[in-house]
Formats: structure tokens, sequence, C-alpha cells
């Protein structure tokens, strides 16, 4: 079976701020973004989702309270935020260890006088240490750290985890942007790679660590701080149990889902947060970090014996095209990349079908799924029409569309190799609002 793109023109609704509640079903429209707060941007989080979307969504079908929101892929914490500011209770959860600990910190009260003597008096103390250990193991870790940014950071890492409990959250958040800052990757760069046009990176000292350091922490209590003038009920967030959006368990319900889905073949989020999972110990070591992938949604880890077989999912249009790029109809990649990636796109969408199936269990008689994804993905060479087939999925869960728009993606640059003749860019995001029946 063909499928191809008509490659229209559309006509674009620019939109200045908020995206309006009486937009039109169908619409292509292209946003000029308002300042936001500062929490938004805590904590190291590739491809963060915007937060119009959640708040169009709960302006417009979430108005009745008390209404209770699911967030099956938390990331940076983007719903989580916008849940809380349009009074919503919210449930999340995350398969990723940082943006836990990210989705924590920004839905926790602190208070910004007992961090600022928390962070001085370990400064203070860092400065006078002499001998620093060495707890923190992983793969080609000298490579990456300088011989002094290592003690700086071992250093740190101790008086944090001395420090009061109810601080330490903030703490790390600010302690895992060092780690990255400190590193030797390049600016801007977002994967751990050796390239060819790699910059030489400054000799950096103890001193230059803690500086960093200092310096984070008073990014993040000013993030907070403004955050907390804002935020009226930090208890309307609650952490399930769960870190896998395949497996919801528990006996709760919501009245609507709320999420932005991994993009297929996009990110490689534990490789892109290596560091920051050694550094702040949230995994034991390489072999623990290679386990994360299990949980995650469109992995490219899959073992061989399983991606030398065809997938079937059962859609004609999904198998017709996993197999043009098992076969190398479009793109001959090197040696077993074409079978690789044909799993890795039937293990996505089988997932996310397990996904829905357990998302309209949760969900109340009414209530709604709203999800934000790029709308074609182009893996070797072949155009994947991904929100259309989820939103089949969906519908085959029990879900109907109710209503949907595109956003044009206007920042799309990451700085991580890629090769454009068979993975090419995303233009737009589809947002698809999709209702249980009664």
């Amino acid at each position: 079976m063909a499928f191809s793109v008509q490659q229209k023109s559309p006509s674009y609704l620019h939109i200045e701020g908020n995206i309006p509640l009486d937009l039109p079903n169908g619409s292509f429209i292209s946003i000029t973004r308002q300042t936001p707060l500062k929490i938004y941007s805590l904590g190291f989080q590739p491809a963060k989702s915007i937060p119009e979307i959640p708040r169009w969504f709960l302006q417009k079908y979430g108005t009745n309270k008390p209404f209770i929101v699911l967030e099956p892929f938390a990331g940076s914490g983007t719903t989580l935020i916008e849940s809380l500011r349009q009074q919503s209770s919210v449930y999340w959860l995350d398969y990723h260890p940082l943006s836990r600990l990210i989705c924590r910190v920004k839905t926790t009260k602190f208070s910004p006088e007992d961090l600022l003597e928390n962070t001085s008096k370990i400064i203070q103390s860092a400065y006078h240490h002499k001998n620093a250990p060495e707890t923190v193991k992983f793969a080609n870790k000298d490579f990456w750290f300088q011989a002094a940014v290592q003690e700086g950071l071992e250093i740190l890492k101790a008086y944090i985890s001395q420090s009061p409990e109810k601080n330490q959250p903030l703490l790390w958040i600010a302690f895992a942007s060092t780690v990255r800052k400190t590193s030797n990757m390049n600016d801007g760069m977002l994967l751990a790679a050796r390239r060819a046009n790699f910059e030489k990176i400054p000799e950096r000292s103890r001193e230059d660590v803690f500086e960093y350091f200092q310096g984070y922490v008073n990014r993040a209590i000013e993030a907070v701080q403004e955050w907390q003038t804002v935020c009226p009920d930090f208890e309307k967030a609650q952490e399930i149990p769960s870190q896998d959006a395949r497996d919801l368990a528990g006996n709760w319900t919501c009245d609507a889902i709320v999420t932005s889905p991994p993009y297929i073949n996009a990110i490689d989020y534990v490789w892109a947060s290596k560091f920051e999972l050694h550094w702040l110990e949230m995994v034991r070591d390489d072999k623990a970090r290679l386990e994360l992938y299990s949980q995650e949604i469109g992995t490219e880890r899959i073992p061989k014996d399983q991606y030398k077989k065809q997938g079937k999912t059962g859609n004609s249009l999904l198998d017709s095209l996993i197999e043009d790029i098992y076969t190398g109809k479009k793109y001959q990649a090197s040696k077993g990349q074409n079978e690789l990636r044909a799993r890795v796109v039937y293990q996505y969408f089988v997932d996310m079908k397990t996904h829905f199936l357990q998302s309209s269990s949760h969900l109340k008689p009414g209530g709604y799924y709203c999800f934000s994804i790029g709308d074609i993905s182009k893996i070797c060479g072949v155009e994947i029409p991904v929100a259309l087939i989820l939103k089949e999925m969906a519908e085959s869960a029990g879900l109907r569309e109710i209503f949907h728009f595109n956003l044009l993606l206007k920042n799309r640059k990451l700085n991580l190799p890629r090769n454009v003749d068979w993975a090419g860019t995303i233009k737009h995001d589809q947002v698809i609002i999709l209702k249980k029946s009664l």
C-alpha cells in the first residue's frame, strides 16, 4: 500500500500570545509567544512542550471544577504547571529519573531564605575542602570531565547529600546544570559524541565549578520565587507510583489526559542526560543506565534477534510503511539499520496502543485525551503519518476525535548528528482532542 504526503502550503492564523478558545477546527496556526515564567525553563529537557497548548485545552474543556488531569509523559512539567495555574488537580508520571526530579521541584514549595543559607554553607565548606572523594564512575568520564572539575563536582555532591532533605531537590537541579556546563561538551551540544569540529574547552578549576553551582542555584531560586507567587496550591499535584505509561496501575480516574508523547525516532533522552544520570547517582553504572531504555517508548535499543523480524501491528497502512523501511524501499541505510528502524517504528506504535488502552480505562465517561505530536516523521526516507495513526489507535481504544489543529514549529534546530537524507525534520505539531463516550 502506498502512502504519500501532499505538500500543500497551508494558510496560517498568526497568533500573539494565548491560543484563542474559538479557534476553528482544523486550523493551521503560528504563535508568537509571550515571555513565559522562569519555572518552565528550569532543568534540562530537550524539546520542551510549550505551555500554550495545555493552557488552551484547560481553559476550553476544563472549566468544570474539580477537574483532574493525568500527564503520563511529564517531561519538564509543562502540563503540571498549567494545570496548577488553572486550579486543576494533576496526576503525573515519567520513566526518566531526571524528569521526575524536575517535576518534583516544580510541584514543591521551597523557602528561598533556607536555600540561600544552605547554599552559602555548601560553598564555604567546598572552598576549604582538601581531598575529593571518587564515587562516580562511568565510561569515558575522564574524556568528558577534567580532573579539577571532577573534584569540584564530587565535593559539591557530598555536601548536597548532607543538606536538609527539604532543600535537596532544588540543589540537585542546580547541580545537574553545573554538571552539563562544566563537562567538555561544547555549548549547545545535546548528545555527548566526539565530533570532527569539536571546539577546545578551556581549563577549569574547582572554583569554577563552585561558581557555576552558585549561579544555577540563584537562577533556580528566582524561578521558584516567581512561580510561588502564582501557584496557589502545590498539593493539587500528585506523582503516581507507576513510572510506565504502558502500565497505569491504581484505582483512580481522571477527567482528562493532557500530554505530548515521545516523538518517534527523535531524541535519545537517556543518552542526552547521560552525565546527569551518573553524577546524581540516578543510575548505579553504565549497565543500569542502558536498562532505562526498556522503560522508554520509542527506544532504539532493541536486541538484534528482535529487529531481524519484521513486526506486524494489524494496521494495514502502518504495516506497509514498516515494510518499506525494513526493505529499504526509499533509502538503504548502513548494515542492519533498516531492520532496526522498522522495529523501532513497530515497537513505538505497539507501546502507544497499550498506553491508549490503559488511559481509556482510567478516563471518566465523557473525559478527554489531548495530545500534541509531530504530524509526520521521516524514517529511512519513508514518511510516517504519526499523528494520524496515533489518532486511529486512540479511537480503537474507545475514544473519538472532536477537535484538532496544527502548530507551525519555528525552533526545530537541535545540535545533534542527523542524516537529513533519511531522517528529515518535523514541520508541524498536530494537536488532537479525543473524547470518551458517556
